[in-house]
């Protein structure tokens, strides 16, 4: 965990950081966190935050498969109430308990939530209606590849941009605004546009529900 971190100021700069925070939580999981899914239910007065990862038994199963819900396992919960600055954390997955020691990475899960809400207050104010009701934020992360020095190395020359949400999704509750993880793969003849792609080491998506 980084200690006496200053945040970014601007919306791309706090997703960048976002995404290394994952990151570095992803890795101190080991195998349980390369794939992660995040959840932060808001409430009038605090939050719900869940994290579940796939079981290290089920990877494989889930990587033949297009939907495996069922891989997913919770890796804990966590609660705060703004009125008494009360946060604690309700379940730790008691597979993964024992590694507490040496994760960095599970240390700063409040430093995670803190973030995806400020992140969450900037996309509301600037791109949705305020005076409407959004109760979630859903954060999902997925290592390619074991080594984290490529991992952090394409995150720092990531783009993060806001992404269409198709119909042909087909969500049954759709989210109203999406963030990606892209890279930029090369300018176009007339060098005035950059041709982006998904990143090749790494998948990152946020979104407001």
């Amino acid at each position: 965990m980084r200690y006496e971190k200053i945040w970014p100021q601007t919306l791309d700069e706090m997703l960048i950081e976002l995404v290394s925070e994952i990151a570095e939580y992803s890795f101190a999981l080991g195998d349980w966190g390369k794939y992660l899914w995040t959840s932060i239910q808001l409430k009038d007065k605090g939050y719900i935050a869940t994290s579940s990862g796939v079981k290290p038994s089920e990877i494989e199963r889930y990587e033949s498969q297009v939907i495996c819900m069922s891989c997913f396992e919770k890796i804990y919960i966590s609660s705060y109430y703004y009125p008494k600055d009360n946060y604690y954390i309700k379940f730790f997955n008691s597979s993964i308990e024992k590694l507490m020691g040496n994760m960095r990475g599970v240390k700063n899960i409040r430093d995670i939530e803190n973030l995806a809400i400020d992140i969450y207050n900037i996309v509301v104010d600037s791109y949705l209606d305020p005076s409407k009701k959004y109760n979630k934020i859903s954060i999902y992360f997925e290592r390619k590849v074991p080594d984290d020095e490529i991992i952090f190395e394409e995150i720092e020359r990531s783009i993060i941009v806001r992404q269409p949400i198709y119909d042909m999704f087909k969500f049954p509750n759709p989210p109203v605004i999406m963030f990606t993880a892209l890279k930029e793969e090369k300018e176009y003849t007339n060098g005035d546009k950059i041709k982006l792609s998904y990143s090749n080491y790494y998948k990152f998506i946020f979104e407001v529900y």
